[in-house]
């Protein structure tokens, strides 16, 4: 787009001007060739209007600039740009202060559905008042907090009798608290403790010839056939491109696996640069 003529660069049907381009109307055409070009000349007419059409629809819902018009987007709740998405095709029906009045509405819709079910949380645990609602909800972060505590507690305990492999889990924790993503190790545990599986032999299995020398050692490490690895990979890579970013939690939700697995999958993706953090 030109900001500077108000125009686009390159039109929708862009080469419709090569079919008329050597018309050329003379004297001594006969009444059937001068049909066929004046039909030729009526068709463009009908392609200028269907430009015209799209340009209208682009300007008026402010599509111009589209990379703007993604972030006022994702402003929305996730169940929201769901329905934006599938409401995007009505926009050219309808006009589009009533097409932004539309999405609003189930916005506001969206927001109050979440606060009548907070309400009815806290009226079932018996709480009549918004005091008690602040203490409720301050006690309720402390327990999930003290879940996940036990949660990594019960992590290391399967380590715990073999001190190279709880050196290796502590120096992992450590990274990820630090915010750098661990390397992809295999802990290997002593025989007093909890055996690791052995590595995936990826020998004569379909897909491995598509993946590079890193991408075989994941396989190996969690486990996983190259074919369902590239249609995770493939999963989260449409994601993170629709969403501009992924989370851990949305990459968990989008492939069903076991949470490490997708863990470890997603650690390395990040760590490659094929996909970004939300």
């Amino acid at each position: 787009y030109m900001p500077a003529r108000a125009d686009f660069m390159e039109e929708f049907d862009n080469y419709a001007e090569w079919d008329l381009k050597d018309i050329d109307f003379v004297d001594d055409d006969s009444d059937i060739l001068r049909a066929l070009k004046l039909a030729v000349v009526d068709i463009y007419h009908s392609r200028l209007k269907e430009r015209q059409r799209r340009k209208k629809i682009i300007r008026d819902h402010g599509l111009i600039n589209l990379r703007k018009f993604q972030m006022l987007e994702r402003c929305y709740p996730k169940e929201v740009q769901e329905l934006y998405d599938i409401m995007r095709r009505f926009a050219r029906v309808v006009g589009p202060v009533e097409h932004d009045k539309f999405i609003e509405s189930h916005a506001l819709e969206f927001e109050l559905r979440r606060e009548i079910r907070r309400l009815q949380e806290y009226r079932k645990a018996g709480i009549k008042s918004f005091c008690s609602a602040k203490v409720y909800e301050r006690v309720k972060r402390m327990r999930e907090d003290e879940r996940r505590k036990r949660t990594m507690l019960c992590d290391v305990l399967q380590y715990i009798q073999d001190g190279k492999a709880c050196q290796q889990w502590l120096s992992k924790q450590a990274a990820i608290d630090a915010g750098v993503t661990p390397a992809v190790t295999t802990i290997t545990v002593s025989a007093t403790g909890r055996r690791s599986a052995p590595p995936l032999n990826l020998t004569g299995l379909p897909g491995t010839e598509k993946l590079n020398e890193r991408e075989k050692e994941l396989c190996q490490v969690v486990r996983l056939v190259p074919g369902a690895y590239l249609e995770y990979k493939q999963a989260l890579l449409s994601e993170c491109k629709r969403q501009g970013g992924l989370r851990l939690a949305q990459a968990r939700a989008l492939i069903k696996i076991d949470v490490n697995k997708t863990r470890k999958i997603y650690d390395f993706l990040i760590k490659e640069g094929s996909i970004t953090k939300a």
